[in-house]
């Protein structure tokens, strides 16, 4: 008690004690948003924009590669099942390889069902994995069921991307499988950002003064300054009160610094250079370099391990002597300039003709043009 309050006291009168006034935000202060536990499946990292991409990335370039078969050095003729795998369905070579690329990259293997005539081969169909059981009997032999229906090696084509670290498992794994901790971090990330203005505590702004006020005064004070605001209106504040808002800029409301993190993080689990996620190069301010130098950067560190997979695998499934290759020749062309530099040596050295450069350039040769080289 003061010596104003003593005095008055002393004289008969009752002194009112007034608690000052502590608005409801300072009592809870900010909390952040409420945070779940984070399943990855394929579905859920599916949703996540880069593993989307990088998905798309992969699946589009293998449906522009087409497949040829030899015999030796010898190019052939495609057989009808190749050219056209699942005729019942009316799914072409280009979308048959897409299909199993992308099953192959969110689950770590691809089913084909083979459907054969006393001819041979008919009919190959892409199965989703999710519908197809792998186990073994008791003589350790392995089979398939899809459905009620059970399948022998014969029937089933099983296509591993990478096999997995317990050596009895029967089924490959992927970058989802392989990595799913990246997975979960970005998920959360993604979750956390998205919740942040909708479920943390977060106010707008503050009204602040340092002058006392009651109880009554400051909410009637942020009821008028909120009215007037929602008219869209000019506010007067009494009272010494001072409006400051509070906000964060883009990138940290959306934490962009973590999300390249991820994003480069995931680029790395599939393979896919960074410059076709959209980011900029390590030290370079550039997104894009030159076409043929990436995608030959895409097939090396991405494309190639899903090739070599695909190509083994319709082998396995062509007559003894002749091998699948994919075409990768239109894929990894170079430049219009690089080629035509190569060529210009090539007929200065005399070991090309200009017949055989336009061969390679799909045109038709020239008429009236000896087959001989040109300096």
């Amino acid at each position: 008690m003061g010596f104003r309050d003593s005095i008055v006291s002393r004289l008969g009168y009752q002194v009112e004690e007034v608690e000052p006034f502590v608005p409801e935000t300072q009592n809870r202060g900010m909390t952040a948003p409420s945070r779940s536990d984070i399943v990855v499946t394929e579905s859920s990292a599916i949703t996540l924009v880069p593993v989307s991409r990088a998905i798309s990335v992969l699946e589009t370039a293998v449906m522009q590669i087409p497949v040829n078969v030899r015999r030796g050095n010898e190019k052939i003729a495609v057989p009808a099942w190749l050219e056209m795998p699942d005729v019942e369905n009316n799914v072409s070579q280009s979308e048959w390889l897409g299909t199993t690329l992308f099953h192959m990259a969110t689950t770590g293997n691809a089913f084909w069902l083979i459907q054969r005539n006393p001819r041979g081969i008919v009919n190959i169909k892409n199965v989703h994995p999710s519908n197809v059981s792998v186990q073994t009997d008791s003589n350790g032999v392995i089979f398939y069921t899809i459905g009620d229906k059970r399948y022998s090696t014969r029937d089933i084509v099983h296509i591993k991307l990478w096999k997995s670290v317990k050596p009895d498992a029967l089924l490959g794994e992927g970058p989802i499988q392989r990595h799913k901790s990246v997975l979960r971090s970005a998920l959360d990330l993604h979750n956390y950002a998205d919740n942040w203005f909708r479920t943390a505590a977060v106010p707008t702004g503050t009204l602040t003064t340092s002058e006392f006020l009651s109880a009554e005064v400051a909410k009637e004070n942020k009821a008028a300054f909120v009215e007037s605001q929602q008219e869209r209106s000019i506010s007067v504040l009494s009272s010494g009160l001072k409006y400051e808002p509070i906000a964060l800029d883009p990138e940290q409301a959306q934490f962009l610094e973590n999300q390249k993190f991820i994003t480069r993080q995931i680029s790395n689990m599939f393979g896919v250079p960074a410059m076709y996620m959209g980011m900029s190069i390590e030290g370079q301010g550039m997104t894009y370099v030159n076409g043929n130098e990436d995608r030959i950067k895409l097939y090396e560190d991405g494309l190639q391990q899903y090739i070599v997979r695909i190509e083994q695998a319709i082998t396995d499934l062509l007559p003894r002597g002749q091998y699948a290759e994919f075409n990768l020749t239109e894929f990894l062309r170079p430049s219009q300039k690089t080629r035509y530099e190569s060529y210009a040596i090539g007929l200065d050295k005399q070991f090309l003709t200009v017949d055989e450069i336009r061969e390679m350039e799909q045109m038709p040769p020239l008429s009236n043009t000896p087959d001989q080289p040109t300096n």
